[in-house]
């Protein structure tokens, strides 16, 4: 059984992406509203639905005094904050959710990924139709997103969303 993160009770806010996604070769960017852009190693932002597929999920321009989640979602209705997330572990092995930080609480020192210079991060996060055990990304629309951590998961300006879709 995998466990699905719910944000919601965790972190607050909703999600307001200006972003709109955009396709250029291989890749989907999506630009966020301070600027910040997310970019998924996926066509039209397009996966095969039989398989899971190893995205490679890269930043840039991201404020890195903001903790971030960068994870894999059901796109909230606007205005609603993501409630239902891929899973988290602490050994890193099926994570659909990374921590970006270069400021974390001291008690998540070993559980984040530290931003690079100029706000950027690179992470690989396998992702299929499925979030959890029971939510079909077929059925329910998802997304690759960034958000504002829960030290501040009111901020709405980390919001920067790369919808996916399963064929």
């Amino acid at each position: 059984m995998v466990a699905v993160v719910t944000f919601g009770a965790l972190l607050g806010g909703g999600v307001s992406s200006a972003a709109v996604a955009a396709t250029v070769g291989k890749t989907t960017t999506a630009k966020g509203p301070t600027g910040q852009v997310l970019t998924a190693n996926i066509s039209r932002g397009v996966l095969a639905a039989g398989k899971t597929t190893t995205v490679t999920i890269t930043g840039r321009g991201y404020n890195t005094k903001l903790g971030i989640y960068v994870t894999f979602c059901v796109i909230p209705e606007k205005g609603k904050r993501p409630e239902l997330c891929g899973p988290f572990d602490i050994t890193g092995a099926n994570n659909q959710s990374v921590w970006i930080s270069s400021n974390p609480p001291i008690y998540a020192k070993l559980l984040v990924v530290p931003f690079g210079k100029g706000g950027t991060f690179k992470v690989k996060m396998p992702i299929d139709k499925t979030i959890g055990d029971n939510i079909d990304c077929t059925v329910e629309r998802c997304a690759i997103l960034t958000r504002a951590d829960h030290t501040n998961s009111d901020n709405r300006k980390a919001d920067v969303i790369i919808p996916v879709t399963f064929k």
